[in-house]
């Protein structure tokens, strides 16, 4: 696979010729990865404006984005040009020009997979989140206007593929590994069904009843704690399943 020229899963990045490295500038990077997340359409003006300014641009807020989208011009590879419209601007982004865009293809394919052909899984999957170096899109870009939900979604997109992968590791034989895969999300989500179930049935996989009650009891904590509440009624009724057979 041919490495993505345009990052946006971790610090953002143009890679391409002698300019090749992080974009410098909060507001700069915070317009590419506005046009990355519509790629082929063209974004107004004032949708721009709004997630570079949260609804309360400067005077100089057209001019400033005149600026901003010379700087990329310069910075871009020819195989993706920003194109400037009468009331906003469009990136043209193939499939392969973005990380985001490669996750979002490989993870897909990724998880199609995890219950007919979970070694091909555990590759696809692999592959997509090795595009991230980061836990979140885009670190230091302000989530304003239409950067947040998509942001977020790429976010969920994240946790959701490590949790795919996890589901092949079993699929696979290889409990150790989804267990390890798992707790890389509870480390940080610790409310995650999911990712509970999974551990669950990692241990039981490894012949630990023991560790699967500890699992389960580590979950009913972290949830009366975090939310005052007890966990989904599907991790008790994995648990009594595990026990039993």
């Amino acid at each position: 696979m041919q490495e993505p020229l345009l990052r946006i899963l971790g610090p953002i990045e143009i890679r391409h010729g002698t300019h090749s490295g992080p974009l410098r500038g909060a507001k700069p990077s915070a317009l590419l990865t506005a046009l990355l997340l519509q790629p082929g359409r063209v974004v107004s003006i004032e949708t721009l404006m709004d997630a570079l300014w949260a609804g309360e641009p400067p005077r100089s807020a057209v001019a400033n984005l005149r600026s901003y989208a010379h700087l990329l011009r310069r910075r871009l590879p020819a195989s993706t040009p920003l194109i400037s419209h009468q009331g906003g601007y469009e990136l043209r982004a193939g499939p392969d020009a973005a990380d985001h865009l490669v996750f979002e293809r490989l993870a897909d394919r990724g998880r199609a997979a995890v219950s007919a052909d979970p070694p091909r899984a555990v590759e696809l999957l692999t592959t997509a989140l090795a595009l991230w170096s980061s836990d979140h899109a885009a670190p230091g870009v302000e989530r304003y206007g239409m950067l947040d939900g998509p942001l977020r979604v790429l976010d969920a997109e994240r946790v959701r593929a490590t949790e795919d992968l996890a589901g092949a590791w079993l699929g696979m034989g290889r409990p150790h590994s989804a267990l390890r895969t798992a707790g890389q999300v509870l480390a940080t989500e610790p409310l995650r069904i999911r990712s509970w179930l999974l551990v669950l049935s990692a241990h039981h996989d490894l012949g630990e009843p023991g560790r699967v009650t500890d699992a389960f009891e580590s979950a009913r904590t972290v949830f009366r704690r975090e939310l005052g509440t007890e966990p989904d009624p599907s991790l008790g009724r994995l648990h009594r399943q595990l026990l039993a057979g």
